[in-house]
């Protein structure tokens, strides 16, 4: 988390879990089909979560793939990986790459605390984005600095800043100021600036990822996803946004729900009044985590949903991977599927035995098809493919002028 005065600290957590909510109104659900307990205890309560994990007061990290066995030298929080290395920062400390088989460090000497980074494969080199909002590319095998750059200060930020990502020989690094910034991976020379968002507030990138052809960004106030010859965007309060199968999920501020393409047409909506999205597990069906202590669970074509209460109020940290909830030092995992029955919802309750390992087998087949689908799409990208890909993005990222804010149709690159 960025430092900040600890009287600034306190409101940007009041206003992260407040924003969209007035003082009088919470989300008050009609009908509540159940309660969903925790399955076990995490062996330390979260103390950080980040865009891609949350750290343990014990050293442990918990990542979109479940609790990991090494523990990060003490005080320290996790940002980013590459295989057996893991970039971490902690304050008043000295940034550091941890060695998870030989508990090495080697010391990362940047003025500030690392806020997200970004291992660039076949070098020693790695993306960074630092306090103040300073970001560019560190030799740390040399220890030195390739290429740094200044950008606008900030001062809120969402705690999800998303990590750095490569694009062929490109390197887009999210700012805290709502921008991307282009570098080329080899020089850290700047190639180009795409403006994300312009909020005055948590304005950081919060979503950035690579979806078929589209690359999709989006700060807590606007989405975009630019393709070779097109961007599109929408201008919205935004919680979260999620991806499943082929579809975007935007989690709105004002309680909505939203099914948007690739191309961001809004497919599907659906309305809690006076909800605040926190989180979401998914895989066949979506589990929306709300506030006040529920999570709603939906279809993916958003045509029904059931409600269901969880034991606390979240208003700590809450961490979220595709099937499962991580809140303080408690976990549930998704073991129940919500099923289409006629017109309705209808939730089929936990079964012991080999009952629930079906279960748990057809979820994790059904996330793995998703995800060989996923793959199989990033592998026909490849040879001519992939480089006549890459290359239509490069270009029109290199075009690319700041959009319209005041228009947010379909565009045409320049």
């Amino acid at each position: 988390m960025i430092r900040f005065p600890f009287s600034a600290f306190l409101i940007a957590l009041f206003l992260l879990f407040n924003t969209g909510c007035s003082e009088k109104n919470y989300f008050e659900p009609e009908n509540v089909e159940g309660s969903v307990n925790y399955d076990g205890e995490l062996p330390a309560p979260i103390v950080e979560v980040g865009y891609e994990a949350a750290t343990l007061e014990n050293g442990q990290v918990v990542t979109k793939a479940g609790l990991q066995s090494y523990r990060l030298p003490e005080g320290y929080r996790y940002i980013a990986q590459s295989g057996t290395l893991v970039a971490a920062a902690g304050d008043c400390r000295p940034n550091i790459i941890y060695n998870t088989e030989t508990n090495e460090t080697v010391t990362v000497d940047l003025p500030r605390r690392l806020l997200a980074a970004l291992f660039i494969p076949g070098t020693e080199n790695i993306a960074f984005l630092i306090e103040g909002n300073s970001y560019g590319i560190y030799d740390y095998g040399a220890k030195k600095i390739v290429a740094k750059y200044a950008s606008d200060q900030a001062v809120t930020a969402d705690i999800r800043i998303a990590n750095p990502m490569m694009l062929e020989q490109l390197v887009l690094i999210p700012t805290l100021d709502g921008k991307l910034v282009i570098l080329n991976k080899t020089t850290g020379e700047k190639v180009r600036e795409i403006i994300v968002g312009k909020g005055e507030e948590f304005n950081n990138i919060i979503f950035l990822d690579v979806i078929g052809n589209r690359l999709v960004a989006a700060t807590p106030h606007r989405i975009i996803s630019v393709s070779p010859k097109l961007m599109d965007a929408q201008s919205m309060e935004i919680s979260d946004v999620i991806f499943v199968a082929d579809g975007i999920y935007i989690l709105a501020k004002d309680g909505n729900i939203y099914h948007c393409d690739t191309d961001l047409k809004i497919l599907h909506s659906l309305k809690f009044p006076f909800a605040h999205f926190v989180g979401a597990i998914y895989g066949e069906f979506i589990y929306v985590i709300e506030r006040e202590g529920y999570v709603i669970a939906t279809d993916q074509i958003l045509s029904t949903s059931n409600v269901f209460e969880i034991p606390d109020r979240i208003d700590d940290w809450l961490f979220t991977t595709e099937d499962a909830l991580y809140y303080k030092r408690y976990y549930f995992k998704l073991h129940a599927d919500v099923q289409e029955s006629g017109n309705e919802a209808v939730t089929e309750e936990r079964k012991g035995g080999a009952a629930e390992s079906a279960a748990e087998e057809r979820e994790i087949s059904a996330e793995a098809s998703v995800k060989e689908e996923s793959d199989d799409l990033s592998t026909q990208k490849s040879g001519e493919e992939e480089e006549s890909w890459f290359s239509d993005i490069w270009n029109a990222l290199k075009k690319m002028t700041e959009p319209d804010e005041n228009e947010d149709s379909v565009k045409e690159a320049e």
